[in-house]
Protein backbone atom coordinates (compact mmCIF):
# COMPACT_ATOMS: atom_id res chain seq x y z
CA UNK A 1 0.00 0.00 0.00
CA UNK A 2 1.72 3.37 -1.02
CA UNK A 3 1.91 6.06 1.71
CA UNK A 4 -0.44 8.32 2.12
CA UNK A 5 2.07 11.41 1.93
CA UNK A 6 0.87 15.25 2.40
CA UNK A 7 -1.76 16.03 -0.37
CA UNK A 8 0.77 17.94 -2.07
CA UNK A 9 -0.71 17.16 -5.70
CA UNK A 10 -3.65 19.76 -4.81
CA UNK A 11 -1.38 22.55 -5.03
CA UNK A 12 -0.34 22.47 -8.36
CA UNK A 13 -3.31 23.46 -9.19
CA UNK A 14 -3.80 26.93 -7.13
CA UNK A 15 -3.58 30.01 -8.58
CA UNK A 16 -0.06 31.40 -6.76
CA UNK A 17 1.53 28.16 -7.32
CA UNK A 18 0.53 28.99 -11.06
CA UNK A 19 1.23 32.65 -10.82
CA UNK A 20 5.00 31.47 -10.17
CA UNK A 21 5.44 29.91 -13.70
CA UNK A 22 9.08 29.36 -14.48
CA UNK A 23 10.71 30.83 -11.67
CA UNK A 24 12.22 28.18 -9.29
CA UNK A 25 12.72 30.49 -6.39
CA UNK A 26 9.13 31.39 -6.30
CA UNK A 27 7.91 27.93 -6.63
CA UNK A 28 10.26 27.03 -3.43
CA UNK A 29 8.77 29.68 -1.51
CA UNK A 30 5.42 28.79 -2.27
CA UNK A 31 6.11 25.26 -0.98
CA UNK A 32 7.21 26.15 2.04
CA UNK A 33 5.06 28.43 2.62
CA UNK A 34 2.12 25.59 2.38
CA UNK A 35 4.28 23.50 4.75
CA UNK A 36 5.08 25.60 7.49
CA UNK A 37 1.10 26.98 7.16
CA UNK A 38 0.46 23.14 7.39
CA UNK A 39 2.85 22.55 10.42
CA UNK A 40 5.09 25.15 11.48
CA UNK A 41 7.38 23.47 14.32
CA UNK A 42 7.69 20.28 12.14
CA UNK A 43 8.82 22.68 9.63
CA UNK A 44 11.20 24.05 11.79
CA UNK A 45 12.44 20.92 12.62
CA UNK A 46 12.65 19.84 8.89
CA UNK A 47 14.79 22.69 8.56
CA UNK A 48 17.20 22.11 11.23
CA UNK A 49 17.67 18.33 9.73
CA UNK A 50 18.48 19.91 6.30
CA UNK A 51 20.83 22.85 7.00
CA UNK A 52 22.16 22.24 10.53
CA UNK A 53 21.68 25.44 12.66
CA UNK A 54 20.49 28.11 9.89
CA UNK A 55 17.32 29.89 10.38
CA UNK A 56 13.95 29.31 8.19
CA UNK A 57 13.57 31.46 5.80
CA UNK A 58 14.89 34.52 4.15
CA UNK A 59 17.94 36.18 3.87
CA UNK A 60 19.83 32.79 5.37
CA UNK A 61 19.12 30.62 1.97
CA UNK A 62 16.99 31.33 -1.45
CA UNK A 63 14.95 28.64 -2.11
CA UNK A 64 16.25 27.90 -5.63
CA UNK A 65 19.80 27.04 -3.97
CA UNK A 66 18.32 24.27 -1.43
CA UNK A 67 19.53 21.28 -2.90
CA UNK A 68 18.17 17.74 -4.01
CA UNK A 69 18.87 16.42 -0.99
CA UNK A 70 17.70 18.85 1.41
CA UNK A 71 14.34 18.69 -0.19
CA UNK A 72 14.31 15.38 0.70
CA UNK A 73 14.91 15.78 4.35
CA UNK A 74 12.80 18.36 4.67
CA UNK A 75 9.95 16.90 2.80
CA UNK A 76 10.33 13.71 4.51
CA UNK A 77 10.00 14.98 7.99
CA UNK A 78 7.44 16.31 6.91
CA UNK A 79 5.52 13.02 5.99
CA UNK A 80 5.54 13.52 2.14
CA UNK A 81 5.86 10.40 0.20
CA UNK A 82 8.68 9.04 -2.07
CA UNK A 83 6.31 10.14 -5.02
CA UNK A 84 5.82 13.83 -3.81
CA UNK A 85 9.35 14.36 -2.59
CA UNK A 86 10.02 13.16 -6.36
CA UNK A 87 7.20 15.14 -7.86
CA UNK A 88 8.79 18.84 -5.91
CA UNK A 89 12.08 17.75 -6.69
CA UNK A 90 11.40 17.79 -10.56
CA UNK A 91 9.38 20.97 -9.92
CA UNK A 92 12.65 22.61 -8.41
CA UNK A 93 14.59 21.46 -11.31
CA UNK A 94 16.26 19.27 -9.01
CA UNK A 95 14.90 15.64 -11.15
Amino acid sequence: MPAQGLGLSALWDERDYKACGASIECRGRFILGKLFDRDTPLLKTAWLAAFGTRVLGPPEIRTDEITKTQWQVILSHMGASADEITDVQARMGRA
